[in-house]
């Protein structure tokens, strides 16, 4: 069975998969953290034994209390002159590894071409 526990403020804190045999913690309930309408909850989410429901924040509260980082995120001039390098020293490897490949195949063309002219 699905069980919700709740601290000793009786916040909200984890949920857990039990046996349906096993004891019902102190802490804990089988009532989900859920609105009447049967959707979630915001932090900080609330058990009232009383009443045996639950109650969050509302949006706004919620919002208000995790406000969106709005900053836009800048590299340094250290950090575009690194990825400037980075991108160099890509270009760079990607050169090497197709010369690579030209001269290994101007190798096999000339040694074809050696054997070719023994037979002659």
């Amino acid at each position: 069975m699905l069980i919700y526990y709740y601290d000793e403020n009786n916040t909200y804190t984890h949920s857990d998969l039990i046996g349906d045999d096993a004891v019902m913690p102190a802490n804990a309930t089988k009532v989900a953290p859920l609105d009447g309408n049967g959707a979630g909850l915001y932090d900080p989410i609330k058990w009232h034994p009383e009443t045996q429901t639950w109650t969050g924040a509302t949006k706004e509260e919620y919002d208000a209390a995790h406000p969106a980082d709005t900053a836009s995120v800048t590299p340094t001039a250290d950090q575009q002159a690194q990825a400037q390098q980075m991108l160099a020293m890509a270009n760079l490897t990607n050169q090497v590894a197709m010369l690579q490949k030209t001269v290994a195949t101007l190798m096999v063309q000339n040694a074809d071409s050696k054997e070719e002219m023994k037979n002659v």
